[in-house]
């Protein structure tokens, strides 16, 4: 009786931990604080950004409100990413006022002459207040190729298509040089398992320098990333380093999942006869 009681409480323990542990684990990882697939984003919200490192103590101040469509068209991601300064990985910066007023960061381009000056703090400080200076998502995106997912802006085609001229630096010179080359990523972790992924090289490299993904991202090496996974993806690693936040985000499968689907061996004659039997 004694050995019986010892097992049951063995098994409820073991049990009970697991839902502890799995719980854990879910909560470090629950990607739908930042990435909620069970329902479209506004297009307006979808790439904008709130930094309030600084100011959330603060009742005076309210957090920055960041749209990455609205600086989309003008600025290729290097002129902020690398040029300025600015981290990909949220709340690494660390902005201050001193910074800007010192024309650091956004005051680059933010001094009065290539856009509104920093002291016009409303525009930036909005977070929870309409500003009728403001551009509106509809306004400003109008004309421009459309998609279904994100900002609804295939922003690849309207590059391509001259709709918009992003400079590559501040103060828009300095052109990237492109590499135009496509890597093939097999998807073989699983069976049955979706169509390979096209990697294109040239609109990446329109928009960032290759010191960007490699080698912090990506080692820079056939199959050195063998650990990459599509739930490190949605966690933000790898291509969700972008792609789950500013580029196109991971909804669209089939952009990236490009290549003609994987043939299903149907079985032989022979075979079936051998099933029915």
């Amino acid at each position: 009786m004694n050995r019986r009681f010892t097992r049951i409480l063995i098994t409820l323990t073991a049990f009970v931990t697991g839902l502890l542990i799995c719980g854990g684990v879910w909560a470090q990882g629950d990607v739908n604080k930042d990435t909620d697939y069970r329902k479209l984003k506004p297009p307006g919200s979808y790439g904008t950004v709130i930094m309030n490192s600084y100011s959330k103590e603060s009742s005076a101040v309210n957090p920055v409100v960041f749209p990455h469509w609205a600086h989309r068209g003008k600025y290729t991601c290097k002129a902020c990413h690398t040029d300025l300064g600015f981290k990909l990985k949220a709340n690494t910066t660390g902005v201050t006022q001193a910074d800007i007023e010192g024309g650091k960061y956004c005051a680059a381009c933010h001094n009065g002459t290539v856009s509104f000056g920093a002291n016009e703090c409303n525009r930036c400080h909005s977070y929870g207040i309409q500003v009728k200076e403001n551009s509106k998502i509809e306004d400003s995106l109008k004309g421009l190729p459309t998609d279904h997912f994100g900002n609804k802006v295939n922003w690849v085609s309207a590059a391509n298509d001259k709709k918009i001229t992003p400079g590559a630096a501040p103060g828009g010179k300095n052109d990237l040089t492109s590499l135009d080359l496509d890597i093939i990523i097999p998807v073989t972790k699983f069976t049955p398992h979706p169509p390979d992924v096209k990697f294109p090289h040239k609109p990446h490299t329109e928009q960032l320098d290759c010191a960007t993904c490699h080698p912090s991202i990506f080692k820079q090496q056939k199959g050195g990333n063998t650990d990459m996974s599509m739930m490190k993806i949605i966690s933000g690693q790898y291509c969700g380093t972008c792609h789950t936040k500013v580029a196109f985000p991971l909804d669209d499968c089939f952009r990236c999942h490009s290549q003609p689907p994987p043939k299903i061996e149907e079985p032989k004659a022979d075979e079936k006869a051998a099933e029915k039997k």
